[in-house]
């Protein structure tokens, strides 16, 4: 079967596909952000907190000033302050952190929306073929199941079609969930040391 003449089952069928596109679209943009733009700085953070362990603050503040990121300006923000205390340093770093969980959480939940709704588009795309089957086995008045089993079996492509997006938007979903949740775990068991470093240091 041609794309073509899948897409002219059902209307539900081109649906499918402009969602397929779309979830695709935004789970290739996720992983830019996550693996890109908003990676964890693991070598940043090492390298902060070795430069901190010896008593050189400058050179971990350099070390935080040559990278990007949220995680690696927010690492400078709180090196920059001239007299760091814990509740100090925790109310500079939510600044960071709000920003960073908005920017890891941006439209993950379209996904858990297609997960949903997929399934039922392709539902109503085999309801409608079964009944535009049953609609000309009544108007053929004759020929039994050979007249409606190829028309059924067409319609039921929706629903398979409906249910693979599913199962696909669902784990990308879930993935993404548990990666912002690690991130944040993580970033805060950073800042959480670094403050220790800090202010014992200080």
């Amino acid at each position: 079967m041609t794309l073509s003449q899948a897409m002219s089952i059902s209307f539900v069928m081109p649906i499918l596909l402009l969602l397929s596109i779309l979830v695709v679209a935004q789970a290739l943009e996720r992983c830019y952000v996550f693996f890109v733009t908003q990676k964890l700085p693991t070598d940043v953070w090492d390298k902060v907190r070795s430069h901190l362990e010896e008593g050189d603050k400058a050179g971990a503040l350099n070390a935080a000033r040559k990278s990007k990121g949220t995680v690696a300006q927010a690492f400078a923000r709180l090196l920059s302050l001239p007299q760091p205390n814990m509740e100090h340093l925790i109310e500079n770093f939510q600044l960071y952190r709000q920003r960073l969980q908005m920017d890891l959480n941006r439209r993950v939940g379209f996904f858990g929306t297609a997960s949903f709704i997929s399934p039922l588009i392709g539902l109503m795309g085999t309801v409608l073929g079964i009944m535009r089957a049953f609609h000309d086995l009544a108007a053929a008045g004759a020929g039994g199941p050979a007249v409606v089993a190829a028309g059924i079996s067409e319609a039921l492509i929706a629903t398979a079609c409906g249910i693979g997006l599913a199962v696909f938007s669902a784990v990308c979903y879930n993935y993404f969930i548990m990666a912002v949740r690690h991130r944040m775990n993580t970033v805060d068991l950073w800042m959480l040391e670094l403050s220790q470093l800090l202010t014992g240091a200080k």
